[in-house]
């Protein structure tokens, strides 16, 4: 499979159809990394979409052809007969690579963004919050935080930890995308401290609605186990998947403000490699043909 290449404003310019496909953005900033890139490719590739790598260069040296090629060797290296995934590589010159990369989500409608671990609060700009807050409300999109990138071989198994908040029903569509592209299964776990009638219902009305925002294609999963740690439970579940995705915890609890958010236990301390979600609001990114 191969990339096609285009400066910035070749991009923008570009016409397009009115049914395009999901578009997943992986920016590259002053590093990158492998894992993340491969999980944008998957994620794109798992829902019928296109992918766009976005070289953010810096600085005099990154003029150089070393420094431009970090977006194409990476194109170049995953991209072979196995993916179908349309891929599109741009690489702008810029003293403000998150407001390049947020203006490029804006105007091409990017419905999801990956980002890596370490992606800044760059050169001043990380004053309102960090780069996957500042996307999402400014951009308006859904992000994807690849959190530690302890998988080195692959993905074969996602789990996604279920729960009522905004973001969860992203966990399920990027769970569902890695899993179709590794044609595997994706396990939906919940963890509640009492497991009465009541939570059972509650619990199965959740499942079914994850359920829907799924193809019938995927195989789904589902697991309910009481346990009085929530966050242990899903730390404990982890270490038997590559990845974990969850969604990043609301503001409004006071008792992760008092205990600790539980979406920072699991990032902190699971084996596995951990995507944190956040949905920016309504539909956002879900499957094309769902």
């Amino acid at each position: 499979m191969t990339h096609a290449e285009a400066s910035l404003q070749e991009f923008l310019e570009r016409s397009e159809g009115p049914d395009s496909p999901p578009r997943v953005l992986y920016p590259i900033f002053s590093s990158h990394d492998r894992f993340t890139f491969e999980i944008a490719l998957n994620i794109a590739e798992g829902v019928d979409g296109e992918l766009l790598v976005l070289d953010l260069l810096t600085d005099d040296t990154a003029r150089s052809e070393e420094f431009t090629l970090i977006g194409r060797k990476l194109l170049q290296t995953h991209l072979d007969e196995n993916h179908t995934v349309d891929a599109h590589l741009v690489a702008e010159e810029t003293n403000s690579p998150l407001k390049t990369a947020i203006s490029v989500v804006q105007q091409r409608n990017i419905q999801l963004v990956v980002l890596d671990e370490h992606t800044p609060d760059l050169l001043g700009e990380g004053l309102r919050g960090d780069a996957a807050d500042q996307m999402r409300k400014q951009a308006s999109c859904d992000v994807v935080s690849v959190t530690d990138s302890r998988t080195r071989s692959g993905i074969s198994s996602v789990l996604v930890p279920l729960a009522e908040g905004k973001h969860s029903g992203l966990g399920v569509v990027v769970g569902g995308a890695l899993a179709a592209r590794a044609d595997a299964p994706v396990d939906l776990f919940h963890v509640s401290e009492e497991k009465d009638d009541a939570e059972v219902s509650r619990v199965s009305e959740l499942f079914a609605a994850a359920r829907e925002r799924l193809p019938e294609t995927i195989d789904l999963n589902t697991w309910h186990l009481e346990a009085a740690d929530v966050a242990e439970a899903i730390v404990n579940e982890s270490a038997h998947y590559d990845v974990t995705v969850i969604g990043k915890p609301t503001k409004n609890s006071l008792r992760e403000f008092v205990t600790g958010s539980i979406t920072t236990s699991v990032a902190e301390e699971s084996e596995n490699s951990v995507l944190t979600v956040q949905r920016n609001g309504g539909a956002g990114f879900s499957f094309e043909r769902n």
